[in-house]
C-alpha cells in the first residue's frame, strides 16, 4: 500500500439513528480532510428504530448495506468488508467520533511491512485518555491481567489487539484469517482472538497516539442489548478465548482447578447466569480445539513469546518490562 491508500470506513449500526446524527459528520470531515480519500459504509444490522431513514435522509452519500435481521456486530463487520474495494480499512462503532486528523496517522503505520492493524487513541469524554485503550496484559499464574495505560507521548506502542470498535486493518490479511470468528457470537472478545492470530502469524498490532477518537457511554450493545445477556456473553467468551490461546499447561495447571473452585462458588451463590455462560462455552469445546489446530498449523510464536515481544519494545518507552 502506498503510505496514504484510499481507505473505507466500516460502520456497523444496529438502532443507532441517533448515534449516526451524532458522530457521521464527524467520520465524513475526517474523510474529507484525508489526502487518500475512500468512502463510509454503515451495515444496518437489522435496525428497527430510524436509522434508515436518516441515512437516506441526511446522509445520501453514505454506502448503506441492509441486514434483514439483527446478525451480530462480526457479520455487520464482514457484510462491509466484502462490499469494500480498497485494501486499507477502519471499523467504527457508531458510538466513536473521530478526530479530524485521524485517519492518516492510521494509515502511515498500516502501511509499514509485517503490520496487521492499528489502534487510535481512545478519549473519554471527559477528555482524558481511556485507563485501558492499550491492550497490554501481565500474564500470572495462569491469568491475564489488564494494565494501565501510561502516558501516551507520541511515539507509537504495541499492544496485543485494536479495539473493533476503532481500528485500521489490512482487508487481505483480515481475510487470510478468517476475519472475527462465529465462535465468539454474539459479541465480545472477537478483536481480542483476531489480534492474537495476527501476532501468532507474526503480524504485529500497532497504537498510534497521533489518532484520536472519543469513545461515548451509549452504545448500539449496551442500549439495546439486556445486561444479562451481555454478561453472559462477556463470561462465556472470556472462557473460550483462554480456551483458544493459552498454553496447554497453563490450562491443566492454572484453569482448569480455578474453573471448578468458580464454578463451586458460583453455585453456592445461585449465580445461574455463570452457568449458562460455562454451558455456552463448553459446548463450543469442538470448535475451540479445531481452531487451535488451525493456529498451530500457521502460528510462527507462542502466546507467551508474543506478551513478551511486546513489553520488550514498550520498554522503549521507559515502562517495566513484565
Amino acid at each position: 500500500m502506498s503510505p496514504s491508500p484510499p481507505v473505507s470506513i466500516i460502520i456497523p449500526n444496529f438502532n443507532g439513528a441517533l448515534l449516526l446524527e451524532k458522530n457521521l459528520p464527524s467520520v465524513l470531515l475526517a474523510l474529507d480532510a484525508y489526502y487518500g480519500g475512500g468512502r463510509v459504509i454503515v451495515v444496518d444490522d437489522g435496525s428497527v428504530d430510524n436509522s434508515i431513514g436518516v441515512l437516506s435522509e441526511q446522509f445520501p452519500h453514505v454506502q448503506v448495506i441492509q441486514h434483514p435481521e439483527n446478525l451480530g456486530f462480526a457479520e455487520a463487520i464482514h457484510s462491509g468488508v466484502r462490499a469494500a474495494d480498497t485494501q486499507a480499512l477502519i471499523f467504527l462503532n457508531s458510538d466513536v467520533q473521530p478526530e479530524p486528523g485521524f485517519i492518516d496517522p492510521l494509515m502511515q503505520k498500516l502501511c509499514e511491512e509485517g503490520v496487521f492493524s492499528v489502534q487510535s487513541a481512545i478519549c473519554e469524554e471527559s477528555g482524558s485518555i481511556h485507563p485501558y485503550c492499550l491492550f497490554r496484559f501481565r500474564f500470572r499464574r495462569g491469568s491475564l491481567k489488564r494494565l494501565k495505560t501510561p502516558n501516551l507521548g507520541t511515539r507509537p506502542w504495541l499492544c496485543l489487539y485494536a479495539s473493533g470498535g476503532s481500528m485500521a486493518v489490512d482487508k487481505g490479511k483480515f481475510e487470510e484469517l478468517g476475519g472475527f470468528l462465529a465462535v465468539f457470537k454474539p459479541f465480545y472478545w472477537e478483536d481480542f482472538d483476531l489480534g492474537v492470530r495476527a501476532w501468532r502469524r507474526g503480524w504485529q498490532t500497532w497504537l498510534v497516539p497521533a489518532s484520536e477518537v472519543l469513545h461515548q457511554k451509549h452504545g448500539s450493545i449496551r442500549d439495546n442489548v439486556k445486561r444479562k445477556r451481555v454478561r453472559r456473553a462477556l463470561q462465556g467468551n472470556k472462557l473460550v478465548a483462554e480456551w483458544i490461546h493459552f498454553p496447554v499447561k497453563t490450562l491443566a495447571v492454572w484453569l482448569l482447578p480455578r474453573l471448578v473452585i468458580r464454578t463451586l462458588a458460583r453455585t453456592l451463590t445461585g449465580d445461574v447466569g455463570y452457568w449458562q455462560a460455562l454451558g455456552d462455552a463448553i459446548r463450543r469445546i469442538p470448535e475451540v480445539l479445531a481452531i487451535r489446530r488451525d493456529i498451530k498449523a500457521s502460528a510462527r510464536q507462542d502466546f507467551l513469546e508474543v506478551l513478551r515481544l511486546i513489553e520488550e519494545e514498550n520498554n522503549g518507552h521507559g515502562i517495566e518490562v513484565l
